[in-house]
């Protein structure tokens, strides 16, 4: 599914904090019990959807069914603070948001960035429940040369290079080298 870069890269993010909640050392499924934790702390929590929305989005797992999928995608090709990302009140019509997840709703509104944060929280469940057929992997060798003409093209090489030389003035070892 397309999707813009914010939310190609926070999609990743989300199911990796997802992930980390399902099962506990001994591999026992704990999410239910994680998920219910995480929700009592929300005002604790809170603050974070500035630097790590991912961590607290997680408290919505399953909080939503989506009745239009042509205006989920519409959320998902668009980026907070553009205009045309939705707000809160546009797209909580466009869902059957479930009666538990109304008071964090509520909370989640009080705060600076909240509005943005549900729109953004609910593509991710979207993204979580439409678009998870992970991409084939390219054979080796076969797409090699076409990604590093992208990467050409876009700068990534360059940037690459750039932090690596940075890390290595700091003192670090660039990339385990």
């Amino acid at each position: 599914m397309k999707k813009s870069r914010y939310f190609s890269d926070l999609i990743k993010n989300y199911i990796d904090e997802v992930d980390d909640l399902v099962t506990d050392s001994e591999g026992k499924s704990v999410l239910q019990k994680r998920l219910n934790e995480k929700r009592r702390e929300i005002d604790a929590i809170l603050p974070m959807i500035g630097f790590s929305p991912e961590m607290v989005s997680v408290i919505f797992y399953g909080a939503f069914d989506f009745k239009s999928p042509a205006t989920m995608q519409r959320v998902v090709l668009s980026e907070p603070g553009h205009a045309d990302f939705l707000a809160w009140a546009e797209l909580e019509s466009e869902l059957a948001v479930s009666d538990w997840a109304r008071p964090l709703i509520d909370s989640s509104l009080k705060v600076q960035g909240g509005d943005a944060f549900l729109v953004a929280t609910a593509a991710l469940e979207f993204l979580r429940n439409k678009d998870s057929v992970p991409m084939p992997e390219p054979e080796a060798g076969k797409d090699a040369d076409a990604e590093d003409e992208a990467g050409d093209e876009d700068g990534s090489d360059d940037l690459n290079e750039a932090g690596a030389d940075w890390l290595a003035e700091q003192g670090f070892d660039p990339l385990g080298h």
